[in-house]
């Protein structure tokens, strides 16, 4: 666990990396209180069978976890994703702690770029801490419009123009999966 030089009314913040099924329990009950309860993000849309995959980072006030971030790993890019605080700690900073625990993790692993999918409603908050455009324009419909979102691992290297990114980086939607575990509609039963 990595302690912050950072306190919420003189409760320290840590955050850390889920390593076991109670840690990745807590991240699971941050999302599902900012995205179920909030959002109404409906349980089979938040929890979508790319959970287990990935790796987890949870954020802690004291010893309750208030904080969580899920990231994927791609061949030269990390995907953090669902990057969730509860309602009465936002405003502390550690939505950026969560990223800035990304970015280290991802520079570890030798990526140097991490790519998101942001909401439009949200996009500003992308761009106040680094974050760019891929696209200029939303992808998606309705109440699924996103804005695929990139910022360097390295804040002092410059991302390539959105022509020059990975080919790997594209907006699509993510297969769902049926009760086997497999892609809906695949037919390899």
């Amino acid at each position: 666990m990595s302690t912050i030089a950072q306190s919420i009314s003189g409760v320290s913040v840590t955050v850390k990396l889920a390593m076991k099924m109670e840690d990745s329990l807590q991240a699971f009950a941050v999302r599902a209180a900012c995205f179920i309860g909030e959002q109404d993000v409906p349980y089979s849309e938040e929890f979508d069978g790319h959970d287990f995959g990935a790796t987890h980072i949870i954020a802690y006030a004291g010893d309750e976890p208030v904080g969580a971030v899920r990231v994927r790993w791609f061949k030269s890019f990390a995907m953090p994703e669902r990057l969730a605080v509860i309602q009465r700690f936002r405003g502390n900073g550690i939505g950026q702690l969560l990223i800035d625990r990304c970015r280290k993790l991802a520079e570890q692993r030798g990526s140097n770029m991490l790519y998101t999918q942001s909401l439009p409603k949200d996009v500003a908050y992308w761009e106040k801490h680094g974050w760019r455009r891929l696209d200029a324009e939303e992808t998606g419909t309705g109440a699924k419009k996103v804005v695929a979102m990139v910022a360097p691992v390295d804040p002092s290297t410059p991302l390539p123009e959105a022509d020059e990114a990975p080919e790997s980086v594209t907006l699509r939607r993510e297969p769902q999966f049926d009760s086997t575990g497999l892609p809906m509609g695949s037919g390899n039963r």
